[in-house]
């Protein structure tokens, strides 16, 4: 029986994609331009899975968001030649995604699971980025990689085994939604069932399969109920 719902938080509950233009103001001030912005945009998107990819990997060192962020805008800026540091940029980064608003279905969907079951948070991510707005969602309790030196997507299958053996749970008493096949491929490899939150309707093609693929929150209390 379900007893616990484990929501991963960017690009599932918020979208920090909405602050790409605010990202880049911040970091290019006074030269800022919507192109410039929305070029920029692009590089670090494309830079990421690169760069988690370095931590992923890693078996005797564990790289921290920052870190993680720093590979990346390293990588981005090379191509973009912009004139600022890439702490300028980590700094940015990392600020920006406590602000990013909330998808419209998320909070109602938190709210009314609530009801039924203990809710809680698991994030690739750090402090900076994550806590304004865990205070808004207020989960039972929040796993955060930086804390738990553990990404969701790593070979090793620590992050959602410390889940585990923290809540006291069996596999089968949480169910974890997220959008990434970090997500996915953590939580399958735990043996915890999990739902694939796909908003734009892209290709599954992933050696772990999602036990169920939904496209708005507004689905998931009535999958969970199928699930139980």
């Amino acid at each position: 029986m379900i007893k616990v719902v484990s929501f991963d938080i960017f690009q599932t509950l918020v979208d920090v994609n909405e602050r790409i233009p605010q990202i880049w103001q911040s970091i290019l001030q006074e030269k800022y331009s919507k192109e410039l912005g929305e070029r920029g945009g692009r590089a670090v998107l494309n830079s990421y899975p690169d760069a988690i990819k370095v931590a992923l990997n890693s078996t005797d060192y564990f790289y921290t968001m920052d870190e993680v962020y720093m590979i990346c805008a390293r990588k981005a800026l090379k191509e973009l030649q912009y004139p600022v540091t890439a702490r300028v940029v980590v700094n940015s980064l990392l600020q920006e995604h406590s602000k990013a608003p909330f998808y419209p279905d998320a909070l109602p969907c938190i709210n009314k699971l609530k009801e039924n079951y203990r809710v809680i948070l698991s994030s690739d991510s750090n402090h900076i980025m994550v806590d304004d707005l865990i205070a808004i969602m207020q989960p039972e309790t929040a796993f955060i990689s930086d804390d738990l030196h553990n990404y969701k997507g790593s070979k090793d299958e620590q992050f959602f085994a410390q889940v585990l053996k923290l809540m006291d749970l069996s596999p089968k008493e949480i169910v974890h939604i997220g959008d990434s096949s970090h997500d996915i491929i953590g939580a399958k490899r735990a043996g915890i069932p999990c739902v694939w939150l796909n908003r734009e309707n892209r290709v599954w093609s992933q050696e772990y399969n999602p036990d169920v693929t939904i496209h708005s929150l507004s689905e998931l209390k009535e999958v969970i109920t199928t699930m139980e």
